[in-house]
């Protein structure tokens, strides 16, 4: 049986021309730590590894010019500001 990392990253190698650089980094990360997740048998190093790879996939640059601590910038957006 293929992996979801095997099967992910074929779908990956013939989509990746199209997608933005930070994009195309944040996906070979998260499937690179899924890999590792799925090489693993102890439950709880798959899960950290599962959720290293979760947190690449949606991870963000920060600037840091903007002087703004963890709480502003992920705070949500109200609709009346």
């Amino acid at each position: 049986m293929e992996s979801r990392h095997h099967n992910l990253k074929t779908r990956q190698r013939q989509e990746r021309h199209g997608y933005p650089d930070n994009l195309s980094l944040r996906v070979h990360r998260a499937l690179s730590w899924l890999d590792r997740a799925e090489q693993e048998a102890d439950p709880d190093s798959r899960f950290i590894f599962l959720w290293i790879a979760f947190n690449a996939a949606y991870a963000t640059e920060i600037d840091d010019r903007h002087g703004l601590n963890e709480r502003t910038t992920f705070k949500p957006l109200r609709s009346n500001d």
